[in-house]
């Protein structure tokens, strides 16, 4: 699997919070050769199920949230200019001048109101080139989404610069995983979250709906490998998987973290160790579903998250799906 291509089909693909059902339809159509079964809950999460076969089999869950953060329209000036407010976190220092477009197609840049002191969402606007509020109502209205409009670059040290790597850099790594995989000792549901970014709010549901006696979330952790860093993670570019310890949301049971350090060591992977003092993923929803699921991490190293144009390592999602793949053919002794 090109994890480059697939990435920019990812991000070509509309899908903020609340409105994912773009990309959902993009990852169903690159999930199917690989599922027996996809279907799609109330809440919108994307299921992808790969049978062991075995009768009585124990369910494995594994969770990649597929929305992005956003900006919703708010309002529209008498200039045609668009407010908007924050779908997710959203910092504002970081997408002034930033590209946009909505789901229709309208496209636009970030700008900010001459007297603002410091860049805040309250001060900036959406420029769609709009003549008038009417003109600007032909093409956008209240409650529309926009994302950023930044392209999918591939470096030549293996990286890769794009939008919304968090989390669409996990999806790759599940879809990779459901590639690779080919003799599931559990029956295993592959879960593409929504609204993940704007409180983990998919993955409730689907844990309740599945009743997994396991899971494993993927998503994108900070990492700690850039000059002004304040050590808030553990995580590097480039070194490989990183097994999910804690992070504000969430400690992942300590049998689960074990038996993904067991199977990395004994397939060879290449992994490291994700501790972390801020954020939070499905796998909070996950771990105090019903009457608790065992629950561990495999999270992708990502610079730059929430901007425009974060920063991982393709091998490193490569090494996240070897792993989810290794572990859905290695029943854990606990």
């Amino acid at each position: 699997m090109d994890i480059v291509k697939v990435l920019t089909e990812l991000n070509t693909s509309f899908g903020p919070s609340g409105c994912e059902a773009p990309v959902r339809e993009k990852i169903a159509e690159l999930a199917r050769p690989f599922a027996d079964e996809i279907y799609t809950d109330v809440m919108g999460n994307l299921i992808a199920v790969k049978k062991s076969g075995k009768k009585n089999a124990p369910r494995l869950m594994f969770a990649a949230h597929m929305d992005s953060i956003g900006l919703i329209v708010t309002y529209i000036e008498e200039s045609g200019l668009l407010r908007f407010g924050a779908v997710g976190g959203v910092n504002a220092r970081n997408i002034l001048a930033t590209p946009v477009r909505f789901e229709n197609g309208a496209v636009g840049t970030i700008g900010m109101d001459e007297d603002a002191k410091a860049p805040e969402i309250d001060k900036m606007f959406i420029d769609i080139g709009a003549a008038s509020r009417k003109d600007a109502e032909k093409y956008v209205k209240c409650g529309d989404m926009a994302v950023y409009d930044t392209p999918v670059r591939a470096l030549g040290d293996g990286s890769v610069v794009s939008p919304y790597l968090d989390n669409r850099a996990g999806c790759a790594a599940q879809l990779l995983a459901m590639e690779a995989l080919k003799k599931p000792v559990f029956d295993c549901y592959f879960v593409f979250t929504v609204q993940e970014e704007v409180g983990l709010r998919g993955a409730k549901p689907a844990t309740y709906g599945i009743a997994p006696q396991y899971a494993i979330v993927c998503d994108g952790t900070l990492t700690d490998d850039i000059p002004w860093t304040s050590h808030i993670g553990t995580s590097k570019i480039g070194l490989g998987a990183s097994i999910k310890v804690m992070d504000k949301s969430v400690i992942c049971h300590p049998e689960m973290v074990e038996a993904l350090r067991a199977v990395a060591a004994k397939k060879k992977i290449k992994v490291q160790t994700d501790v972390l003092k801020q954020g939070g993923t499905d796998g909070s929803e996950m771990r105090k579903s019903a009457s608790g699921v065992y629950t561990g991490g495999v999270s992708v190293p990502m610079r730059y998250v929430h901007t425009p144009q974060e920063l991982s390592r393709v091998s490193d999602i490569e090494d996240c799906g070897k792993l989810m793949a290794a572990f859905a053919e290695t029943r854990p002794e606990f």
